[in-house]
């Protein structure tokens, strides 16, 4: 299973669509720094069957917290769980354009 880790946000870069397009079942989807405005996208309802994971830091930082609420699928880490995330797979592919 893949981790993609998306840090751009899906208003202002290709990240989160380019991720989609390699995006497989069982893979898993890690928003970080800006990659957490994701959450106001359409994009992920595409990922309903999917594990979605948020940085809470990142998500607070940017007011974007309180949509992980409503958003259902979505979970919340600190770094420890991101690091946690890292070492359950293989590979690891970060979409940053």
């Amino acid at each position: 299973m893949t981790l993609h880790v998306v840090n751009k946000s899906p208003f202002s870069s290709s990240a989160l669509r380019d991720c989609l397009q390699c995006f497989s079942e069982g893979d898993v989807l890690l928003l970080i720094e800006d990659g957490v405005y994701a959450l106001r996208h359409d994009a992920l309802q595409a990922l309903q069957n999917s594990a979605i994971y948020c940085l809470e830091a990142d998500a607070a930082a940017r007011g974007q917290q309180e949509l992980t609420a409503i958003i259902s699928g979505v979970k919340m880490i600190d770094d420890t769980g991101w690091v946690n995330l890292c070492t359950e797979h293989n590979p690891i592919v970060s979409w940053f354009r």
